[in-house]
């Protein structure tokens, strides 16, 4: 794996920025496409889209495309006055009119004929069907119809750049793979000063034993919050030769006061942030110096499970592990994988693990350098990044940096 993945990292694998770029620009479309999805104009555009192309709607607008006045119930009408004025009785009744016998014409209209024949006159001579006449003789008829706004809004939506995008992005489905993951955790480093109410700048159980700091009996180096800095916008950790005072963990002993020629930064989510599975990330560059051991790792309550996202081998000044322990204290496993990483302390990297219930997934810059089907931890953890040494450094090589440009955590949906 490790001359696979070295040959990778030639003219053929994709460059951080490139990766980046394309990851950024992918989310960016993601926030657009979920931002149209619940616009008006889309949703909109879906009613419309139902509506336009239903068999009822469809038959409405044929309908008053093809009907005409003679098609109409007011046509029917005008018909039976026309018969009704035709009859003897009606021709009489407007004979008695013209000859002034009104009393004769009065008791003709009782009849039921003369009757309806009067409410049908009524009708025919009306402006409502005067209007329904024009109307149904319109040629135009159907551009003054609702139907016909409807499809002419419908028209419009089509052509719309926000429409056409979002279909288009919506038959492709180019971020499928993202919408999977919901976003826990994040942090771009962009304040001028670390968040404390996200990290915390010491070892978890110092921090919750007695609110102070200690490193382990065979650390060469203390850690100081002074050490973490910010800059543009990056979380710096700096390791420097320079005396300090500062408590060591010895299991036998307890803590014990102890100056140190070295100094480094820790930081972590013990306190702020615990998941268990899901995609945890983050850009890095760091100094190849032996012995310092950089490590973005996740943690437990216990000393196992321990898992490695990116950590450097104290004797090997350009590579990196990926892997994990798990085991009780005094019978710890591992599975870990050596990667040659050139030029890193000059170029960033991104570092992520996939972790779900039966599968630990090791990438680098998108592309898988390292699994594991079995011994998957199952409880939450949390993120640590340091830089420390279990050697004495040459003092002539520092200060070294590790500088992380953003953290995020995923949970799948």
């Amino acid at each position: 794996m490790a001359n696979i993945f070295s040959r990778l990292f030639g003219s053929t694998f994709p460059s951080t920025e490139k990766y980046e770029n394309e990851y950024n620009h992918l989310r960016k479309e993601q926030e657009r496409y979920h931002q149209l999805e619940k616009s008006a104009s889309i949703i909109r555009y879906f009613e419309l889209d139902k509506l336009v192309h239903s068999g009822e709607f469809k038959q409405k607008v044929l309908k008053i495309k093809k009907e005409r006045f003679k098609h109409t119930e007011a046509f029917q009408q005008f018909k039976k006055y026309k018969e009704y004025k035709r009859s003897n009785n009606v021709k009489r009744y407007h004979k008695l009119l013209r000859k002034d016998k009104v009393n004769e014409a009065e008791e003709l209209k009782k009849s039921a004929e003369i009757q309806t024949y009067l409410s049908l006159k009524d009708y025919v001579e009306s402006a409502e069907f005067n209007q329904i006449k024009t109307d149904m003789n319109d040629k135009n008829r159907f551009k003054r119809s609702s139907e016909y706004q409807l499809q002419e809004e419908y028209k419009a939506l089509q052509k719309s750049d926000d429409v056409i995008w979002f279909l288009k992005t919506k038959k492709n489905c180019p971020f499928k793979h993202l919408d999977k993951w919901a976003l826990t955790f994040e942090d771009n480093f962009d304040g001028t000063s670390l968040d404390d109410k996200k990290w915390i700048t010491g070892y978890y159980w110092g921090k919750i034993l007695m609110n102070d700091n200690y490193v382990q009996a065979n650390e060469k180096q203390f850690f100081k919050k002074e050490n973490i800095e910010l800059r543009d916008s990056c979380a710096r950790i700096v390791s420097k030769n320079e005396a300090c005072k500062g408590k060591i963990w010895d299991p036998k002993i307890g803590f014990i006061p102890t100056d140190f020629q070295f100094s480094s930064g820790i930081i972590n989510t013990g306190q702020s942030f615990r998941q268990q599975y899901g995609k945890f990330e983050a850009k890095v560059k760091f100094s190849h110096t032996t012995p310092a051991i950089h490590s973005f790792i996740l943690l437990s309550e216990q000393m196992s499970p321990q898992i490695n996202i990116l950590k450097t081998p104290e004797q090997e000044g350009n590579k990196i592990e990926a892997g994990y322990f798990w085991g009780k204290e005094g019978n710890i496993s591992q599975r870990v994988q050596d990667l040659k990483i050139p030029g890193s302390s000059e170029n960033f990297y991104i570092y992520t693990l996939e972790w779900t219930k039966n599968k630990m997934e090791w990438k680098i810059n998108g592309v898988t350098v390292h699994t594991q089907n079995e011994n998957i931890p199952q409880m939450p953890m949390y993120i640590s990044f340091s830089t420390h040494f279990t050697d004495i450094p040459d003092a002539d090589k520092l200060p070294i940096s590790m500088d992380i440009d953003w953290v995020r955590c995923y949970q799948l949906n």
